[in-house]
């Protein structure tokens, strides 16, 4: 991928990532995990590995946002440079 692909991507991440409406969203799906976790009975251990996994994958997308914020900061810099 090109180095203005990844900075056009990373703008577009970042924006994500600081986005009121996105944060709510994913904060209300963490909640709502949460809560069904903490509310299953002792005995429903699947229900819980289902909330933990759900937990997870939004742990894990934004991560993966973030990273492409972060390969967008290297490309931009190596765009920089190239111009200089």
């Amino acid at each position: 991928m090109e180095n203005e692909e990844l900075v056009r991507k990373g703008r577009k991440a970042s924006q994500l990532l600081e986005d009121e409406t996105f944060n709510m969203a994913i904060n209300k799906m963490e909640n709502d995990q949460l809560w069904y976790f903490r509310s299953t009975k002792p005995e429903e251990s699947a229900k819980r590995e289902v909330a933990w996994a759900m937990l997870k994958a939004i742990d894990n997308l934004k991560i993966e946002l973030q990273k492409i914020v972060d390969n967008a900061k290297v490309a931009q810099r190596a765009i920089e440079r190239a111009n200089k």
